[in-house]
């Protein structure tokens, strides 16, 4: 199976309409792309997954909860 292309798109706040940074991620499934995005979201509240225009259009979103001032977890 080849690699698809996902776009993420990270916010520093969940509710905020425009990201703070982006990037494109390669992955076999989108399973794989959420599991990349996850472990970049860093100090981010929040990232929006999106599969190339060129492909089956997905979307997911996922949203970090603060456990502390210093670090976030995933659910």
């Amino acid at each position: 199976m080849s690699e698809q292309i996902w776009h993420a798109f990270y916010f520093d706040h969940a509710a905020a309409e425009a990201p703070c940074r982006s990037e494109v991620i390669e992955a076999k499934t989108e399973e794989d792309a959420a599991r990349v995005a996850r472990d970049h979201l860093g100090p981010c509240e929040r990232v929006s997954l999106e599969a190339a225009s060129w492909t089956d259009r997905r979307h997911r979103v996922i949203i970090a909860e603060k456990v502390d001032i210093h670090r976030s977890t995933v659910h």
